[in-house]
């Protein structure tokens, strides 16, 4: 039988984990994010005029089939000298793009190399800069200042946009088009998952689109403070300029321990209420869809995999 084809748009830690738990129940494509402008992958955006890659080596390594040992070499991060935080995935893509002149190609070759199940794609290949409007008048540049800002500044995020106009990516856009459900999240609300519906023509080509949202199961201090469920939901569909047909939310709560660490920095359970089971009804669907590991909370992305297979 052939497998379902899906297409999951984000970026960040939250979609590689997502597509981790998707690949051997969907014939999984990935589009990502390329608006990260720090760290290691910032870094080589700047020296070297290149797209970042580190939310694309992720999802490399969450699809891969190849050997542990192949995956642990590219997930090497250097720890000393001028490559200090740097990882070895983000070197081999940034001379693969040196190599064969196209940041496409070096995609496709590590793709190769991984032996990936599904396929990677960059949401657009022209610069992708974020700008930010604040709820107290503030207008804030680049990915990694965003969230750095609307924290230190304990100001909402009222609008976010591109800085210039970006075109989605062929493979993105064919992807999108031969899709039988697309899935948005989990990862931040703004830069890992809204940011993807700026670019041209995703919001057209989304319109007619089987779409779950897979909810982030904490809120976020930097972009999400106390955010809702709901304000979550709202806000993609703000962007996505449509209603969701479906939303995947945790309703289950992580030792009192670990949570109690998260509400220390400012982070909250994203959980539903009576309220939102009666205002979005079937489009709801609930679970146990947390993994806490070494204390850190998770999307559950096996339990998810399962409820989107009864979907299609």
């Amino acid at each position: 039988m052939k497998a379902n084809k899906l297409v999951a748009i984000g970026g960040g830690t939250g979609l590689s984990i997502l597509i981790s738990g998707l690949k051997d129940k969907f014939d999984v494509s990935a589009i990502v994010t390329v608006g990260d402008n720090g760290g290691g992958s910032g870094i080589l955006r700047a020296d070297l005029n290149m797209l970042p890659p580190g939310d694309i080596r992720n999802c490399l390594l969450a699809l891969s089939n190849a050997p542990d040992s192949l995956s642990k070499l590219l997930a090497y991060r250097f720890t000393k000298g001028d490559l200090k935080g740097q990882s070895l995935g983000n070197l081999m893509i940034a001379g693969m793009t040196e190599e064969f002149g196209s940041f496409e190609q070096a995609i496709y070759f590590l793709s190769k190399a991984l032996n990936i199940k599904g396929n990677v794609y960059p949401v657009s290949l022209d610069p992708m800069d974020l700008v930010a409007k604040l709820s107290n008048g503030d207008t804030i540049y680049g990915e990694s200042e965003i969230a750095i800002f609307s924290l230190k500044r304990k100001a909402k995020i009222n609008e976010l946009y591109l800085k210039e106009p970006c075109n989605i990516s062929l493979d993105a856009r064919e992807a999108i088009r031969e899709a039988d459900i697309v899935t948005l999240g989990p990862g931040s609300l703004y830069t890992s998952v809204i940011c993807n519906l700026l670019v041209d023509d995703v919001r057209d080509l989304l319109k007619d689109k089987k779409i779950a949202y897979v909810s982030n199961v904490m809120t976020q201090p930097e972009e999400t403070y106390n955010y809702t469920l709901r304000d979550h939901i709202e806000e993609i569909e703000r962007y996505l300029g449509r209603g969701l047909d479906y939303i995947f939310a945790n309703d289950a709560l992580p030792e009192k321990e670990v949570l109690a660490k998260y509400k220390d920095e400012g982070s909250i359970p994203v959980v539903p209420d009576k309220y939102d089971h009666d205002f979005y009804g079937d489009r709801l669907i609930t679970g146990d869809f947390i993994s806490v590991k070494e204390g850190y909370i998770r999307s559950a992305s096996e339990e998810i995999a399962g409820e989107i297979l009864k979907l299609c």
